[in-house]
């Protein structure tokens, strides 16, 4: 067993913010249900610190689809798609309806409606965003790329009651159309532009709208990628640069490192296995599923409390979805100008994206 001064339990540590600290204060603000957020907030934090697990999740990743009409660099499911691996489909309503009624009866606090796909691929996305709501799910949210919203779309998106949006939007001009294609950079932005101005229109604050990129699309110009989303974007984030590879040999990996996951949330694919975690892509560590068991019962159960006790004691790289998982991987910290602030950074060691080889 580790000792426990070197244990490290990192909370979104390769996740970073181009928006001001005030417009952060003021995103968490206007995402309502203040009281319950800061609890939530508490537990994301502080329970997988001290290995405390609350007695149901507070948050489901519920794949809503699991395909994808982008082929990006930087994703597995790409990886997938090229190795013959890929198996798609999107959740049945029924399933779904038995997920969401489960998490209402034991006060799960959020869902998002996304996991390796883009959610926007399931005919009954807007269905699902109004029945969480409709039945008392706090925040409901998905990340998309965003090409396949249009006018009628996100003005469902926004009337089901959509608490937040999160687009996938790496680089500017050709970068961004190099990566994200068959998406074009002038077309999504015009898309985005629109949620915020129908959400005025109705007079409403969400669904608040996040942009985040890779580093290595904007890096130099993240001073006019956080400028392209002035007025339009709610906050504007970039992550550390991830080669996720479903057979990567080279990570080097953290020893130390110990996931947050198993004590954070559970996710939940399109046919209802539950994976030991986000990251799991391949679904090589299958700890239920809510076809046949409860989340509580799946949650408690035997396999979710041996990844807890692996975790804890150092042991991740038993577990084969870790082995190809970049989150533990070594970082190194780096300084980002931005304007008249610095912002302290990290990023992968031999994990980064050359966009110059993206054709």
């Amino acid at each position: 067993m580790m000792r426990n001064e070197k244990k490290k339990v990192k909370i979104n540590h390769d996740y970073f913010l181009l928006s001001t600290k005030w417009e952060n204060l003021k995103y968490f603000v206007n995402q309502g249900n203040v009281i319950a957020h800061l609890i939530d907030r508490f537990k994301w934090y502080y329970y997988p610190k001290y290995f405390i697990t609350s007695s149901f999740p507070t948050h489901l990743e519920i794949e809503a689809s699991s395909a994808c009409q982008m082929r990006c660099p930087m994703c597995k499911t790409t990886d997938m798609v090229d190795a013959g691996a890929a198996n798609f489909g999107n959740m049945d309503y029924g399933l779904y309806k038995k997920i969401i009624n489960d998490c209402v009866h034991n006060s799960l606090y959020s869902i998002k409606l996304s996991w390796r796909g883009e959610p926007l691929l399931n005919p009954d996305i807007v269905k699902m965003v109004s029945y969480a709501k409709n039945n008392g799910i706090k925040d409901v949210a998905f990340l998309t790329n965003g090409e396949r919203l249009n006018h009628e779309l996100t003005r469902d998106l926004v009337n089901a009651g959509l608490d937040w949006i999160s687009i996938s939007f790496d680089g500017m001009e050709d970068i961004y159309n190099k990566i994200r294609k068959p998406a074009k950079f002038e077309e999504t932005v015009e898309k985005i532009k629109y949620i915020r101005q129908y959400r005025e229109s109705v007079k409403r604050k969400k669904p608040l709208i996040r942009i985040q990129s890779i580093h290595s699309a904007i890096m130099g110009r993240e001073n006019d990628f956080l400028n392209l989303w002035m007025n339009i974007a709610d906050r504007v984030n970039f992550i550390a640069d991830q080669k996720r590879s479903i057979n990567q040999k080279d990570y080097r990996h953290d020893p130390c490192y110990i996931c947050p996951s198993p004590w954070q949330r559970m996710c939940i694919a399109w046919d209802g296995k539950v994976v030991q975690c986000y990251g799991d892509y391949m679904m090589g560590n299958v700890l239920g599923d809510v076809n046949e068991s409860s989340i509580k019962d799946i949650w408690d159960g035997s396999r979710f409390r041996e990844l807890r006790a692996l975790m804890s004691k150092g042991k991740r790289l038993v577990t084969k979805p870790c082995k190809t998982c970049s989150d533990g991987g070594i970082i190194e910290e780096e300084e980002v100008e931005l304007g008249d602030r610095k912002v302290k950074i990290a990023r992968y060691t031999h994990q980064s994206i050359d966009i110059t080889e993206i054709t």
